[in-house]
């Protein structure tokens, strides 16, 4: 009687143990479901474009500037890029609409808020090693290529870093004296190109003893190009504004007709576009008056592209008189100068 009362009680624990193992393993399946599940939502499309928006909005950009590192320029600067996606994601509302516009290995998604499309983002395979299933970027076109045209012997920089060699493309005209006539050499600028910038670059240009070159805003266009020009020692500027004060007041009495061709003419380089225009140019239209004048002459800047070359801009009220009465022309004007042998000459007049 006690050895089968021993031989149920090893039975009993036989089939506890049993079903022990069975919890165990049940256990251990529901919990390799709950993590694989957990991941496999917390790795969706959808999952991955929230925790993305979730890291730019707390400023978290270790990740996201690894990801995004194949879409920057060498010189773009971080910080212009987290900068730039802090203001796409300003304000985005809780719900937003994921709207897919293409597939493949790299998922194209444009992120609504409502009927406005914030962004488009792009989803590619995370590495293995990452954790994550989806890599998230957003999608940034690149500005069009800029070329700087900059004096020999300056440092040209971008966001901080000195072009090398390799965005160097040549030598040509420094701009404005592009078409210069046969016999009259134009002062020279470097060439550089630089493409596949994401964000709006920072260009500056020094001297070799650290003196700034300044540096005209980039000019719209497929192409957008940045002249580069030197500060003019200041021991020289009188010089120059006396020689673009005087050029720019006969041109503008030349129009009105209160200054000859010939008067004109003894202050151009012969020979240019400019020039040419000048000698077709018929100023008889001009209303009759009396008399003319000047005022609130303001010079606004001087620069020197080489030895040889200067810009000036300047503005003043054109005054033109018909008796008793006057008539006030705001003018504003742009010359280019080179030095010949007779002197200082303009090779373009703008009018601004």
């Amino acid at each position: 009687m006690a050895a089968s009362a021993k031989h149920r009680l090893g039975f009993r624990e036989k089939l506890g143990l049993y079903a022990l193992a069975l919890m165990l393993i049940g256990a251990a399946l529901l919990g390799y479901l709950w993590f694989a599940l957990d991941r496999y939502e917390s790795n969706t499309p959808e999952s991955s474009v929230r925790r993305y928006l979730q890291e730019t909005s707390a400023g978290q950009w270790e990740t996201i500037l690894r990801d995004a590192e194949a879409d920057l320029s060498p010189l773009d600067r971080p910080e212009d890029y987290t900068a730039w996606l802090t203001e796409v994601y300003a304000g985005l509302p809780e719900e937003y609409t994921l709207v897919r516009t293409s597939g493949g290995e790299g998922q194209t998604y444009a992120l609504m808020d409502g009927s406005r499309e914030v962004s488009l983002l792009i989803l590619t395979p995370a590495p293995a090693e990452s954790g994550r299933s989806w890599q998230v970027r957003t999608l940034a076109g690149p500005l069009p290529p800029v070329e700087i045209l900059a004096p020999e012997g300056c440092t040209v920089q971008v966001n901080g870093t000195p072009l090398g060699s390799e965005y160097r493309t040549g030598s040509q005209a420094a701009a404005g004296y592009e078409s210069l006539p046969q016999g009259y050499e134009a002062p020279q600028a470097e060439a550089y190109r630089i493409e596949g910038l994401l964000m709006e670059p920072e260009i500056t240009a020094v001297t070799a003893n650290g003196s700034a070159y300044a540096v005209a805003a980039p000019t719209e266009g497929e192409v957008r190009t940045v002249s580069v020009t030197a500060p003019v020692p200041e021991a020289q500027a009188g010089e120059y504004w006396a020689a673009a004060e005087q050029a720019a007041k006969t041109y503008a009495a030349f129009i009105s007709s209160d200054a000859g061709r010939g008067e004109l003419n003894a202050l151009l380089l012969p020979g240019t576009k400019f020039w040419q225009a000048m000698q077709e140019f018929y100023n008889g239209w001009y209303i009759d008056h009396t008399g003319y004048g000047y005022e609130n002459l303001q010079r606004l800047s001087l620069t020197s592209a080489g030895e040889n070359a200067f810009t000036a801009e300047l503005s003043f009220d054109y005054l033109v008189y018909r008796g008793a009465r006057e008539y006030r022309y705001p003018s504003r004007y742009r010359l280019d100068f080179l030095k010949t042998a007779n002197g200082w000459k303009a090779v373009r007049i703008a009018t601004l």
